[in-house]
């Protein structure tokens, strides 16, 4: 970590600490040569000994410093200096597309095609020049207080000249090509679906792909289809939507070939909302081969397995939290059914030998004509043994291949797989959907059961209208058909107070069970709600209380250190409160964290004190002003200690006085200058 006050490089002087990444650290500087404010990126020392890393880092200055454009962050300078690897930056005022997303919520259609175009635009910049930039995604794209992107984070590009990408060199999996989650060739249509990614979560609130699991992620890209995202949200033109799903194909030649194209489809979207200029090609696969090692295959393939078993023995545990009970339940039966029988058994055997030894001696049997020996008996007990003892058929709806086949070997029974039409084994996911002996049948064990494998459909359900319902009433609607409810507020002229003014997705729409709704719920005729503007720049606020009717008021200013300079540390009326269209709300922003510093200086010694073979005891007092303090006293010196050097702190900056003294006498005195330090 860089001391704040101290200079890198002997030019560049540490303010403050404006953030830190996955191997890096970010501080705000002022370059004393060309005296402006600079971003500085420094590789953290723990990734010294990681050469991968050091050439990524290196890799990003080289990478970023042949591009200029306005829609990029622009690289000054690097090098290694004292021990620190270093990126000198443009200094981009702002917050990243991601906290602008999470803080805001989804973007309007208006502003998500002027975000994605500046995104694009940065994009073509960086083709024109043959660099691939591999991890596009808001994270990496910082957005200004008056609306300007800049692409940032050049870590992973390369010249884009057939290269192939390894997973240590994968970027977030949230927005990675299918190409890269393979592991394949990499061009400039790998930034396009990841843009398209980034288009997509800027006009929903979400990504298009998430699980908990992250290896299971990959293969969602590379199989799985993605929602429209006027499933969501109607209100999207489906000019926009085509973009989205156009930029996301899964072959990167059915996607727009380079970011000019882009460009100009987006340009469109006002004029032609219906989207019928947007022609999504399904051409022959023209792309490269995938350089990938069968080894290499091989792991990604059990990766991708192992993540679908976990995500799958997840979701049974969900579904069926009571599976393992009733396993247990139906164990704990089978083994009190096999002792009740063996228990009646060997009360019929011993009953009946009795009676036969007793028949015998007496020679009753005999009086019937009948011979009967043990041997008889005991055939007649097994007999019945066969026929009274089973296995009882367990529930495998809902498994997987292997642990169905395991469940049913472990009672002796055999599996017998078949497949829903359109899959087979090698799918991965699939799980028992039909079994031809029903759970609870009793069954001899080595019975063959045969169980059909195919994917589980999830339970569709229609979204009821609610528009012009009471919020109450709404939500009681949405849960009786099993769906979740969020809600949101905005004042109408035209709507009663706690009604709803707009739904998301709209009536009549069939969506999973479970899906979230969202109401949008009348506050009252002229009303809305004060937004929170903590945390959020000056001219960032004004336009937040603008986008809901209201005004900037007074702005005052104190120190925190819990905000950046210029943000908002509070505001006139609490966040949440209904106030009228129009009031003003003022704020306080920050000044930043107030410094304490401390007062350095130095001095040093020349003159030998003492004789040939002498020593003594050596006393600096410093002197400021009316102030006094020893700082440094030491016994036993002799002239093989000088000259002496000595390093202080003191009163306040500026001039001072250090009075030398030996054994107790005044030796000699010095003018120092002492320096102001920030903590």
């Amino acid at each position: 970590m860089l001391k704040i006050g101290s200079f890198l490089a002997r030019r560049y002087e540490i303010i403050r600490k404006i953030g830190s990444g996955g191997m890096a650290d970010v501080y705000k500087a002022r370059d004393r040569k060309l005296n402006r404010y600079v971003a500085i990126k420094v590789l953290r020392r723990e990734y010294y000994d990681d050469e991968t890393l050091v050439k990524r880092f290196t890799a990003e200055a080289e990478s970023a410093a042949m591009l200029t454009h306005p829609n990029i962050v622009s690289v000054y300078d690097a090098g290694y200096y004292d021990g620190i690897y270093y990126i000198v930056m443009e200094l981009a005022e702002g917050m990243t597309l991601k906290s602008y997303i999470r803080r805001y919520g989804r973007l309007s259609a208006r502003e998500t095609v002027d975000f994605a175009t500046q995104i694009a635009r940065g994009l073509e910049a960086a083709h024109n020049r043959q660099i691939v930039h591999r991890d596009i995604k808001p994270q990496n794209i910082l957005v200004s207080d008056n609306g300007d992107l800049k692409i940032t984070d050049f870590g992973i590009a390369r010249v884009a000249s057939g290269d192939t990408i390894s997973p240590e060199s994968m970027g977030s999996v949230h927005y990675l090509s299918p190409e890269q989650a393979k592991g394949g060739y990499t061009d400039r249509r790998s930034d396009i679906y990841s843009l398209g990614i980034t288009i997509y979560e800027m006009a929903t609130g979400r990504v298009p792909f998430d699980s908990d699991n992250s290896f299971a992620i990959p293969i969602m890209h590379l199989k799985e289809e993605i929602i429209p995202p006027r499933n969501y949200f109607p209100d999207i033109p489906a000019s926009l939507e085509k973009i989205i799903l156009k930029c996301t194909m899964k072959k990167p030649e059915q996607r727009y070939q380079n970011a000019a194209d882009l460009i100009a489809d987006l340009q469109r979207v006002f004029s032609s909302p219906d989207g019928n200029y947007i022609y999504l090609d399904t051409q022959v696969d023209d792309s490269p081969t995938i350089k990938r090692s069968r080894e290499e295959m091989e792991r990604l393939e059990r990766e991708l397995r192992r993540s679908r078993r976990i995500e799958n023995r997840k979701r049974q545990m969900e579904e069926e939290p009571g599976e393992d009970e009733e396993d247990n339940d139906d164990t704990a039966g089978r083994v009190t059914d096999i002792l009740r029988i063996v228990t009646i058994i060997l009360g019929v055997a011993i009953a009946g030998l009795a009676i036969f030894a007793i028949g015998t001696s007496l020679n009753l049997f005999s009086a019937f004509g009948t011979e009967t020996t043990t041997e008889g008996a005991t055939e007649a007990i097994s007999t019945e043994q066969t026929e009274e003892a089973g296995v009882k058929m367990p529930k495998v709806i809902g498994m997987t291949r292997d642990k169905a086949k395991e469940k049913l070997e472990s009672l002796g029974l055999k599996a017998k797989f078949t497949y829903e039409k359109g899959y087979s084994a090698a799918d991965s996911g699939i799980v028992v959907i039909k079994q031809d002996k029903p759970s609870g049948t009793m069954l001899e064990e080595g019975t063959t059961v045969g169980l059909t494998l195919g994917v589980k459909q999830t339970e569709k359900v229609e979204v009821p209208a609610l528009i012009n319902m009471s919020s109450d009433e709404a939500e009681q609607k949405l849960k009786d058909v099993g769906l979740k409810v969020k809600k949101a507020y905005a004042s109408s002229d035209t709507v009663e107070k706690d009604y709803v003014i707009e739904q998301s997705p709209k009536g009549g729409m069939m969506v999973d069970k479970g899906f979230t709704v969202t109401i949008t719920i009348c506050t009252g005729a002229g009303n809305c709600r004060v937004p929170s503007l903590y945390g959020l720049s000056q001219k960032a606020a004004e336009r937040e209380l603008k986008n809901v009717g209201l005004e900037l008021g007074d702005v005052g200013s104190d120190y925190s250190g819990d905000v950046g300079v210029g943000d908002v540390i509070s505001q006139s009326i609490t966040a949440g409160t209904t106030v009228e269209k129009g009031t003003r709300v003022s704020i306080v922003v920050s000044l930043g964290e107030q410094a304490t510093y401390r007062y350095e200086g130095d001095v040093t010694v020349d003159e030998q004190p003492f004789g040939e073979g002498e020593s003594g005891t050596v006393t600096m007092e410093l002197k400021q002003g009316s102030n006094r303090k020893t700082i440094f006293s030491q016994s036993n010196i002799s002239n093989d200690d000088f000259p002496l050097s000595v390093n202080f702190e003191g009163f306040r900056d500026g001039a001072g006085t250090v009075i030398v003294k030996v054994n107790g006498s005044n030796y000699s005195s010095y003018d120092v200058e002492l320096r102001a330090i920030a903590d």
